[in-house]
């Protein structure tokens, strides 16, 4: 486990700080019909190693008192800084480029492997920006791309329906830069929603695994379920057990450590479910179901924690869940942690109770 040094959580908090005072405010002297209120930034890797590609785009613009409006405006600039590109940027177009409205950021995949920590860095210091904007992950393109591809209602409306679905359980989990930025300070990894581009449309395909700052790779499938139940949720979709549709309410996951001889040698994870059946009319036997809902949670939990094994990623903060629960043990075998957690064996418990609705 990264030791959290004195500056990592200076520099964390002042983060979480800039993120809560993001600016809202408009600039003196402008009037809105002057003003370009833009509302997603991409962040591209540049042709040249030193270079940052930003994009900027807006969301659909007031013309006149006639209640028409314009489709959204899309700038671009490439430059050796993040800063240098959003300094360019608002010297392009026919109106005056504010960025006070900017809640979602998009990162190109290319950016990511490079490392992210310059984009986050610059949401940090900017007094326009902030930490408190949502953050994704491109999957095989460019945040460009996908800005310009966003039509007439802009990126920024499906960003925010994905935003708002993953809040209310309906879609999967959301993540602000500044929650991306203290988990890479406090853990050396993070994990953030990952979007692809098909058929011009932007959808979810998972979460993409920062380590030490770069991508480290991608979970889908039942690991990206098993990163959801990792962190007590459901995610959108409900489960599909042996023609019976599950619909997840409540998840909890604790996780020990397992010592042998003062080593530390596996990993116990329990993880608890409740449910309710959405079709009762489809239902199976109870216990069987419950049977199948266990197997299915713990084959999920079991290929997104051996998938960061793989990578050495403890985004899901399991030694620091591990501390908390043996706060006794963990002092003498956290510096075992880096080493160990790759080799560790898991131990994987699930239970599940199911109710039908109304039940």
């Amino acid at each position: 486990m990264p030791g959290f040094t004195r500056w990592a959580a200076w520099l964390a908090a002042l983060a979480l700080l800039a993120g809560c005072g993001r600016g809202r405010w408009l600039p003196q002297g402008r009037e809105m019909k002057n003003m370009a209120l833009m509302r997603v930034m991409g962040a591209d890797a540049g042709d040249r190693a030193e270079e940052t590609a930003v994009t900027f785009s807006s969301g659909r613009r007031a013309r006149g008192t006639d209640g028409e409006a314009e489709p959204p405006l899309v700038l671009s600039a490439r430059r050796e800084t993040a800063a240098a590109a959003c300094a360019a940027i608002q010297a392009m177009g026919d109106s005056y480029v504010y960025y006070g409205h900017v809640d979602q950021l998009l990162l190109g995949e290319e950016l990511a492997l490079r490392g992210v920590f310059p984009i986050l860095d610059h949401f940090r210091r900017d007094r326009d920006l902030g930490l408190g904007t949502q953050i994704w992950l491109m999957r095989g393109g460019r945040a460009e791309d996908a800005l310009r591809a966003g039509g007439e209602e802009g990126t920024g409306e499906r960003l925010a329906v994905l935003q708002t679905g993953g809040e209310m359980g309906t879609a999967g989990l959301s993540r602000t830069a500044g929650e991306v930025l203290t988990a890479l300070l406090e853990d050396g990894s993070a994990w953030a929603p990952a979007l692809s581009r098909e058929e011009e449309a932007l959808r979810e395909c998972g979460y993409g695994v920062l380590k030490d700052g770069a991508l480290a790779g991608w979970l889908t499938g039942p690991a990206a379920r098993g990163l959801e139940l990792a962190q007590g949720r459901s995610g959108g979709e409900p489960v599909q057990l042996e023609g019976a549709a599950v619909r997840l309410h409540s998840v909890a996951l604790k996780c020990a450590p397992v010592l042998s001889g003062g080593k530390l040698t596996a990993l116990r994870l329990e993880l608890k479910l409740k449910g309710e059946l959405a079709d009762p009319g489809s239902a199976g036997d109870p216990d069987a179901l419950e049977g199948a809902l266990e197997e299915w949670a713990a084959e999920c939990l079991a290929a997104a924690v051996t998938q960061l094994q793989r990578w050495n990623a403890d985004c899901l903060s399991l030694a620091r869940r591990c501390g908390a629960a043996r706060p006794g043990q963990w002092e003498g075998i956290s510096g075992q942690w880096e080493a160990a957690f790759p080799e560790l064996e898991l131990e994987i418990r699930c239970s599940a109770a199911l109710h039908t609705q109304g039940g």
